[in-house]
């Protein structure tokens, strides 16, 4: 049975993506916890899952939360002012705490501060990007480029929800996957709730998807 670590578990699309996992009889899910008493904000299931106390900014307590995990979705949200590199370092400090003898697929979820557009510009230098979200936006362009600049020994994946993420949308059962592009100004238009979202994510890390795409709602 492979084990599925969801780092960023009680947020609305770590929640989603647990519940989507909980499906897979041949996933253990382990929900990655801030606190302890955490626990009581998980979604409710019929199937057991662990869970573990992860400090993310220490790369011991990521490495023993890590240790075991074939597949690692980085779901969690930094919030406020933060620094452009700190996705960048979280991204890292994950990557030191791998198991090296170990084959895992990390997926990541992505922001869509880091869209290409036209003239080398990115999304997040947009006038119409959302000013309260201008850090997070500018953090995940940088780590848009640092993971496509990287070669790592295992497989990793970067997803982006359209500028429209509906977090109560309804859950179609389906989504629309654009690979990477040089300009990818078409994609401001699109939309996608959170549950169709976390279909993808999960669809990711079952399939090794490699590398970055644009997920869309299907219609």
């Amino acid at each position: 049975m492979k084990k599925a670590l969801v780092l960023g578990a009680t947020g609305r699309t770590g929640s989603l993506v647990i519940e989507e996992l909980s499906k897979y009889k041949s996933i253990q899910v382990i929900a990655g916890l801030r606190r302890e008493e955490d626990k009581e904000r998980l979604p409710k299931l019929n199937s057991a899952i662990e869970t573990a106390v992860v400090d993310i900014e220490d790369v011991c307590s990521l490495r023993k939360a890590l240790i075991d995990s074939d597949i690692i979705i980085q779901a969690i949200r930094l919030r406020g002012d933060i620094e452009e590199n700190a996705l960048i370092q979280l991204d890292q400090r994950i990557h030191q705490a791998l198991n090296p003898s170990k084959k895992v697929h990390l997926v990541t979820v992505g922001g869509a501060g880091s869209l290409k557009l036209a003239a080398n510009q990115r999304f997040w230098e947009d006038e119409h990007f959302p000013k309260q979200t201008l850090p997070r936006g500018r953090a995940h362009a940088k780590l848009r480029d640092y993971l496509e600049g990287s070669v790592f020994n295992h497989t990793w994946t970067y997803l982006l929800p359209p500028p429209v993420y509906l977090a109560e949308g309804a859950k179609t059962g389906s989504y629309k996957l654009y690979h990477s592009a040089q300009i990818e100004a078409f994609f401001l238009s699109k939309s996608i709730s959170y549950a169709d979202f976390a279909l993808a994510i999960v669809d990711a890390a079952m399939q090794d998807w490699q590398g970055v795409y644009l997920i869309a709602g299907a219609n």
